[in-house]
């Protein structure tokens, strides 16, 4: 298969699942990916934040130790230098506690000299390790950061001239709040997309599930016809590779069927056929030897029981005459049927199919005439219409091509005989303004012993079809219900 061809035919399902589950997952990581990023770049910023103003917080504390300021003097000043601490600041509270255990220095006015009370049970956390821990850190609503200073007290010496030194615990609280703010968004955040992301996925999978299983109902749906014994249909071959795969071979299995039922019927049409025609074969030849006593009788009766009167006489033979035609017609009719699984022994002869149709019109005339019916017969082209062929097997064809047209016109109406030449053939059309044929008998009238009439056999137009085959030729009808039948005749100059 070619590059170009293998781009333009559907995949096997395997692979689109494959394709799909994939997709899946790409999007899947690439919006974890996406949030986590987001929560890692708020949560940095917001570090900064707190690694911006620690810094503040200990010039603060230096200024207190080493400058003699008071903590409450320095923040809420509005300056770079200074910290704003109120309930939304990041520092949230800075006091020193000196040797005895109290507060020596505070933000706060009143925490001047009061005992400290340690009652954080947790560690003081490592400014370091600040952003590793907001999972932990996050769930406090503040955390201690506390640090040792050694400051020098009063003016008075020892012995060796240094001054008298003290030891400070400072102590800063910063305040989790934004932190516990950044970790709420980004868990509502993710929690948002990952439903918005479960909702697209539902839908895609309810999309593509629908886009793998739609060939399969279809499939359950052509099942069902074959089930109710409909088979003049086909699969459309689309879709993934095993579905094109399982509609070839469902149309191979209807093409199957479709033979089978074909061949069944043939058989079943022939078993017919073999059924009548034996026992039609049997009453041929039991009706073929009364015939002949009755056509002897009749010779007897008109040789030696005529009138001697000239007008009863003339009576007496016409009506005589009359039944030996009938009587004659009747052997021929048994004579067809027993001959027409017999190869014909055609007596070839320069004919002329004009003047054979219009001997066949002057014989139906009368026929023609109580069905209120008018023969018209012409030529279109140049040339004669003279042919090789058996005159009596032809004029066979012909008379029951008129009489079935005459008969398919009960209530009147016309048969228009065309001849038209050419090299080689001869081409001839009765079109009658009849009845018409439906559209299922059309594709049987040419089988044996079918017929559509109360009266027939189903042997004329059989007979004619194997008359005009064996000269090489060949019959043709188009018929529409209600405008009437065109029965085609084509025969070669020379068979």
């Amino acid at each position: 298969m070619k590059l170009s061809d293998r781009l333009k035919s559907p995949s096997s399902f395997r692979a689109q699942m494959v394709a799909f589950i994939a997709l899946m997952l790409v999007l899947t990581m690439a919006v974890i990916s996406y949030y986590n990023q987001q929560l890692e770049e708020r949560t940095t910023r917001v570090v900064e934040e707190y690694i911006h103003e620690i810094p503040i917080a200990i010039n603060l504390v230096l200024g207190s130790l080493y400058e003699g300021e008071h903590l409450y003097d320095l923040v809420n000043q509005g300056d770079q230098t200074s910290l704003t601490i109120d309930s939304e600041s990041i520092i949230r509270h800075i006091f020193i506690v000196d040797e005895e255990g109290k507060i020596y220095d505070s933000t706060d006015k009143n925490d001047l000299g009061t005992p400290y009370k340690n009652t954080d049970e947790a560690a003081p956390a490592n400014l370091g390790k600040l952003k590793t821990y907001i999972g932990k850190i996050a769930d406090k609503d503040t955390i201690p950061i506390q640090f040792p200073m050694t400051t020098a007290v009063g003016d008075d010496s020892d012995e060796a001239g240094a001054k008298k030194s003290a030891q400070r615990d400072v102590h800063i609280i910063l305040s989790m709040k934004r932190l516990q703010q950044v970790k709420e968004s980004a868990e509502r955040d993710r929690f948002i997309a990952f439903v918005l992301l479960g909702l697209l996925l539902i839908a895609a999978i309810a999309i593509f599930t629908k886009r793998i299983t739609r060939p399969i109902i279809e499939l359950g749906r052509v099942a069902e016809k074959v089930t109710e014994g409909n088979l003049d249909f086909s699969v459309p071959v689309s879709g993934p590779k095993e579905m094109r795969t399982l509609s070839q071979t469902f149309n191979e299995m209807l093409s199957g069927l479709r033979s089978k039922r074909y061949l069944e019927e043939l058989l079943q049409r022939a078993e017919r056929s073999a059924v009548v025609g034996r026992l039609a074969s049997g009453i041929a030849h039991e009706i073929r030897n009364p015939l002949n006593f009755i056509n002897l009788s009749i010779d007897h009766l008109r040789a030696s029981f005529a009138p001697k009167e000239e007008a009863p006489r003339a009576q007496y033979v016409h009506m005589l005459t009359t039944i030996k035609d009938e009587v004659a017609r009747l052997n021929r009719l048994v004579s067809d049927f027993l001959g027409y699984g017999r190869p014909a022994k055609l007596k070839i002869r320069e004919i002329d199919a004009r003047s054979l149709i219009e001997e066949v019109r002057d014989l139906v005339n009368t026929h023609a005439e109580q069905h209120a019916v008018t023969v018209n017969i012409k030529q279109d082209g140049a040339g004669d219409s003279k042919l090789q062929g058996d005159a009596e097997l032809i004029k066979t064809c012909f008379s029951n091509l008129m009489i079935n047209a005459i008969q398919a016109m009960p209530g009147g109406g016309e048969l228009n005989i065309s001849l038209r030449p050419d090299n080689g053939f001869l081409e001839i059309k009765f079109a009658d303004t009849g009845v018409g044929i439906m559209s299922e008998d059309l594709a049987q009238i040419f089988e044996p012993y079918y017929s559509t009439k109360e009266t027939g056999i189903g042997l004329g137009l059989p007979l004619t079809k194997k008359i005009i085959e064996e000269h090489g030729g060949k019959i043709n009808v188009e018929s529409l219900l209600g405008r009437g039948t065109t029965f085609t005749v084509t025969l070669l100059r020379e068979p």
